[in-house]
Order: structure tokens, then sequence, then C-alpha cells
């Protein structure tokens, strides 16, 4: 009995969870009328306006706003995993003077709001003239990420045996050579759950580009959204059309990378 009624609150926990969404989906069916009209079912009163999302796509430029999020996230994954696995594997594996210091100094960053550091991050990046640039908006991002980054991928690499790095060393291995060829492909679990963390937080990041970016070309998914929330006339429709393009790679993403994702977290962070 006591078995039953756990999934009982659990599947209304879940119904209820799962509304906004159906909402969402509903709301981006319906025409302009129906949703001010109807604003509080979430399904259609007459036919799907498929229209909408073409009309959000095409008409608000919502095509450069996805290149520009699919450009931003790709190449913070792909900075963060680079440089922060080089990084971790010296922490793992290399003894010289100060790694201890460097490495808790960086762990320390976990404990700085990210939010303290917008004014003289914005000065620095003017100052550069990456202001309206890719740049402006990625390095930061790639930079953000790497105390807890630099922590699971350390953690991760303590894990491996260091046999296996003396053995390689042995057989005429560089540094190098070790660290791509043998334990960046025994990371994967770490970098998949770095992966979509920083591809869930880049794709998602609105604070900082609304800072760096004022170009309209240079806006990505989120700003775009901004930009239809900011009209005097709310078309809700259109609203939930465009949160519906921006969630969808997240949806598609995380479902495949799911089973990395958990056992990154479980045994990068938990095995010492």
């Amino acid at each position: 009995m006591v078995k039953l009624m756990k999934h009982i609150v659990l599947i209304l926990y879940g119904l209820t969870c799962l509304y906004p969404f159906v909402w969402m989906i509903g709301t981006s069916l319906k025409t302009s009328q129906d949703a001010l009209a109807n604003p509080q079912s979430p399904f259609p009163q007459a036919a799907p306006a498929w229209s909408t999302f073409g009309d959000v796509w095409n008409k608000l430029n919502f095509y450069q706003f996805f290149v520009n999020s699919v450009i931003v996230s790709a190449v913070v994954i792909v900075g963060v995993i680079l440089l922060y696995t080089m990084m971790a594997f010296s922490f793992a594996k290399f003894i010289y003077r100060g790694k201890k210091f460097i490495y808790y100094t960086f762990i320390a960053l976990l404990l700085v709001p990210g939010v303290t550091t917008l004014i003289p991050l914005y000065i620095n990046m003017t100052n550069l003239g990456l202001q309206n640039t890719y740049i402006g908006m990625i390095l930061p991002m790639i930079n953000g990420a790497a105390p807890f980054a630099i922590f699971l991928f350390t953690s991760y690499f303590r894990t491996i045996s260091h046999e296996l790095y003396e053995s390689a060393v042995l057989d005429g291995c560089d540094n190098f050579k070790i660290y791509y060829r043998i334990y960046l492909p025994l990371a994967l679990p770490a970098i998949g759950t770095i992966a979509i963390l920083n591809f869930i937080g880049s794709w998602n990041n609105i604070l900082w580009p609304m800072i760096i970016v004022d170009s309209r070309d240079m806006f990505t998914l989120p700003m775009g959204l901004m930009y239809l929330d900011s009209s005097s006339f709310k078309k809700w429709n259109e609203l939930m059309a465009g949160a519906l393009i921006t969630v969808i790679p997240i949806l598609i993403a995380f479902p495949f990378m799911q089973k990395m994702y958990v056992k990154g977290m479980t045994v990068g962070s938990v095995k010492m």
C-alpha cells in the first residue's frame, strides 16, 4: 500500500511538472486569437496552426539566432574539453611545484558567484575590441566552466590506474600521446558529462550575451525569445513556438548522452 501511494504521488508530481511543457506545445499550435481567448487550455480549439513555426523561423530571423547558438555552444564544448582535460591530466599524473595550490585555487572559484565578475569582464572584453563578436561571448563561458570541469576531469583521471601511465612511458610514448591516445578515450563518460552540462549552460545563457552583444545579427536563441517577449502586444503562440524551437536541441541531445552523463557524475566525482 505504501509503495502504491509513493507511485501515485510520483505520477501526480510528474504530471504537474509536465503540464507547463504540454501547455507550451499546445499554445504554440494555436492562432493568436485562440491563444488570447483560451489562455489556460493546453490544447488548440481549432485546427493546429503549424504555420506559426514558419513565421517565427523566417520572419523573426530565428535561423540566424539558431546558427549563432550552435556556433557558440559547439566552440564552448570543444574549448572546455580540450583545455581542461589537458589541465586535469597534468594535475592527476604529474608532480611539480605549486600543483596543489593551482588546483585548489581553481576549485575555490566554485564558491565565487559569476555575477560578481561581470563588470571587470565586460571592461576587459570591450578594451580588447571583442564586443559583438563570437569570441567575446565564447571565452568567458569557457573560463566560467573551468572549476567544475577541472575538478571532474582530475577526479576521473585519478581513478585510472597509474600503472597504465607507467606502461605507456616504458613503451616510449610521450606525455601528449599518453593523454590523447589512452586517457582521453578512457574519459568519455566524464567528457559526456561536461559536454552536456556546458551545452545546456551555453545554449540557455542569456545574461552574458545580453551584456556583450547589442547587434541583432549576433543574437542567440534566448535573446531572440527576449526580443519576442519585449513587444507591447505579446503573441503567445509565437512566443511559445520560439521557446519550443529553443528547447528542442536540448531534448534531442540529453537522452542520447544520459547514460554517459550519469556514469561520469557517479564515477568521476565519487571515486578518488
